[in-house]
């Protein structure tokens, strides 16, 4: 036997041995299917194939680079073996066949700020008096879809006859001006590298037989996030030998957004009635209990192939669900948990997951409180992210008029026709006279030997009146007074139509965080808050830029951490509330979540809130629908989680260390915890400034008073 083939399992090795014709091989997660693709090349080369006729293809460079490392490890001469991205393959091909396509050979490969430019330009000749922003996010979205869908231009009119509704105003005529500018431009696009040699490759036989007779081996990774174009150039490629594996987990498709298509692999079996199926089920990552836990939840999904994720590891812990009163103390829990086994678990070594952006704020505030280091992957930090920069400018320049930097950043947010000559001319004469910017608009308004625009008179009258309101008024109306005076919203939905709603969830969680730190810090101003924001920023500045490892669950993907929370596992965020009412999409939540599960190697906590803010509501969601599809012999639930997922149990000891409390569960005498003060105990209850607290004498901080929502009843065992 093979050197190679020794440390595979019977199911793996039986997946390398494979040697003509296609076979889908369906590899659970963790169950090691990196491993087989880069084993077979190597086998291949070793029973006599030549190197440079195996293709092997994956989605990203560094799926793409760890795959040809791993196989360099196994044998040197894969290194004359194509193993790439689909859009470098294609990249390369085109290169080489630029001239069949009317292309010289040194196109240029348009990026996404590109593509922006060109539509403009496009958009202002077809639709001049169209909302240019708004209109060219609209054709993006309709130009990555046709095109991932293959639809070629001289397609897009019937196409547009038998799917009117995928066609927004213009579209069709767009396309075709577009196309011809990248033409005329010697430029592709993304997508048009994919799609150009689908084109080479539908109707040029010379090309295609080069490209064939060229590969005898064809490999594909992650199969299951393969959209129409990719799927058909691979069976073009591959109809000569028809050597083709695809390797894939349809239980792990959670991108259809950008056009992928479980069905290419679950119904494999149907472009090829003779293709040869294997199963890889065994996972070598997790332990026993985080494999049956997402074995069982995706297994309530009706479209996928049929096959049953099983470990030979220990069980381990059991799956730990864990509910707080609100999102703050969801965060503050995950903080503790990650600071308190910190020896057992590096903060390197720990990974928190969740559905949205926008839930990132309470996280990072809550481990900047404990100083612990972290990682946010996939997106800025949240106080880094421009919507939330900008409304922070307003609300730091009504704290303070002489805040030139904040004046600077919304004197033209959202537009208004501030142009920067007047810009110049205005910072000239508050130099001249020592004065802020804002003072010095002020100034040139009221001379009447200045010639004081309309358009800066709006902008003077406007930040007078809001900070004449802000300041008058509750500290948690700030935000939506803002948002309401310059018309934010609107501003963010043309400018920024496919990123409108995350956006408008992360100023969500913004001013949720201002009626936070307000519930807190009763009678507080807007400039204690700003203070409070500014010292919060400056300590992420100087964090380490290892520890905890935060993203999105889309972001998950492909990793895995011996330590993993899911924040947020609730009706309306997970499942998200935009695939309630969609069987499929409601499938790809649970996809999601069955992710995120199976990143985790040793312990999975999935957490979730009694209440969330909406700006100065609170919101109820109740626990997700997919809770309930986890046995509980494989979870172990928290006191108030047991309440509400497992009411009819009653537990015999509690397993948690702290649970937050309803208001209404403290009472006189009661022993609590609090997340600054310590351990006390409730002497009685007062109405301070309109609201009810409890007087808590403090073991280390003596009398406080302080509000029931924010104190926890101690643990049994304390």
């Amino acid at each position: 036997m093979s050197d190679l083939l020794k440390n595979l399992n019977e199911v793996q090795r039986q997946a390398v041995l494979h040697r003509n014709g296609p076979v889908v091989v369906f590899a659970g997660a963790g169950s090691g299917k990196t491993r087989i693709i880069t084993t077979r090349i190597a086998y291949l080369i070793e029973t006599g194939v030549l190197p440079w006729e195996i293709l092997a293809v994956t989605f990203t460079n560094k799926a793409a680079e760890e795959m040809r490392h791993r196989s360099l490890a196994l044998a040197p001469e894969t290194k004359r073996s194509t193993i790439t991205t689909f859009h470098s393959a294609s990249a390369r091909w085109l290169r080489e066949f630029a001239g069949e396509l009317g292309y010289e050979p040194n196109f240029s490969i348009y990026d996404d700020q590109d593509v922006t430019r060109a539509l403009k330009h496009i958009i202002k000749l077809v639709m001049p008096k169209g909302e240019i922003p708004a209109l060219v996010g609209e054709m993006k979205t309709f130009l990555h879809y046709v095109k991932t869908a293959g639809v070629f231009v001289n397609e897009i009119d019937d196409f547009a006859t038998q799917n009117p509704l995928r066609v927004p105003t213009g579209g069709v005529q767009i396309y075709k001006l577009y196309q011809e500018f990248l033409a005329q431009s010697n430029a592709m696009d993304f997508n048009d590298l994919l799609l150009n040699v689908l084109l080479l490759l539908r109707r040029n036989e010379r090309v295609k037989s080069i490209l064939g007779n060229r590969y005898q081996y064809i490999m594909v990774d992650e199969f299951q996030d393969t959209n129409r174009t990719q799927f058909e150039i691979i069976q073009h490629l591959a109809e000569r030998h028809r050597n083709l594996m695809v390797v894939g987990d349809d239980d792990q498709s959670i991108y259809s957004w950008r056009g992928a298509t479980p069905s290419n692999i679950i119904d494999f079996d149907r472009t090829y009635p003779d293709a040869s199926r294997i199963a890889l089920e065994e996972n070598y990552r997790c332990t026993g209990n985080i494999v049956a836990a997402a074995s069982k939840l995706v297994a309530n999904n009706k479209k996928r192939a049929a096959k049953t994720l099983f470990t030979n590891a220990p069980a381990g812990d059991p799956i730990e669900v864990h509910l707080e009163v609100d999102g703050e103390m969801e965060a503050y829990w995950i903080a503790e948990e990650i600071w308190a086994a910190r020896n057992k678990y590096d903060y390197e070594n720990v990974a928190i997951f969740y559905r949205t952006n926008s839930q990132s704020r309470s996280l990072e505030e809550a481990l900047l409180r404990r100083r612990i280091p972290y990682t946010i992957y996939g997106s800025l930090e949240f106080y880094e992210r421009m919507e939330i920069k900008d409304l922070l400018a307003y609300l730091r320049l009504i704290a303070n008029p002489s805040d030139d930097v904040s004046f600077l950043r919304i004197y033209n947010v959202p537009t208004r026709g501030l142009g920067d000559k007047a810009l110049e001319t205005l910072q000239k004469f508050a130099t001249s006279q020592s004065v802020s910017l804002w003072k010095a608009a002020d100034l040139t308004l009221a001379d009447p030997q200045q010639k004081g625009s309309p358009k800066l008179k709006y902008l003077v009258d406007l930040l007078k009146a809001l900070r004449e309101e802000i300041l008058a008024n509750p500290l948690n109306e700030a935000v939506k007074t803002v948002l309401e005076a310059v018309e934010y919203p609107e501003y963010l939905k043309k400018k920024y139509p496919d990123q409108y709603a995350d956006k408008m969830d992360n100023i969500q969680e913004l001013a949720a965080g201002i009626i936070e730190f307000e519930n807190k810090n009763p009678g507080t101003t807007l400039a204690n808050w700003i203070e409070t924001v500014s010292l919060v920023r400056e300590d992420a500045k100087g964090k380490e830029s290892k520890g905890v490892s935060m993203m999105t669950l889309h972001m998950a993907k492909g990793l895995e951490f011996p330590r993993v929370f899911i924040a947020g596992v609730e009706d309306g965020l997970l499942p998200h509330r935009n695939s309630l009412e969609d069987p499929a999409s409601l499938e790809e939540e649970r996809r999601l979540l069955y992710v995120g599960i199976t990143r985790a190697k040793s312990k999975v906590s999935l957490t979730l809130a009694k209440r969330r803010r909406n700006f100065n509501n609170e919101m109820a969601h109740p626990p997700s629908r997919f809770l309930l599809e986890i046995p509980a012999e494989y979870m172990e639930l928290s006191l108030k989680a047991q309440e509400v997922l497992r009411p009819e149990d009653t537990p015999v000891q509690l397993t948690y260390v702290y649970d937050s409390t309803d208001e209404g569960d403290i009472e006189e005498g009661s022993n609590v915890y609090h997340p600054t003060y310590g351990r006390g105990t409730v002497q009685g209850f007062d109405v301070h400034l309109g609201a009810r607290k409890a007087v808590v004498n403090f073991r280390d901080f003596g009398y406080r008073k302080i509000r029931p929502s924010q104190l926890q009843i101690r643990g049994s065992h304390d």
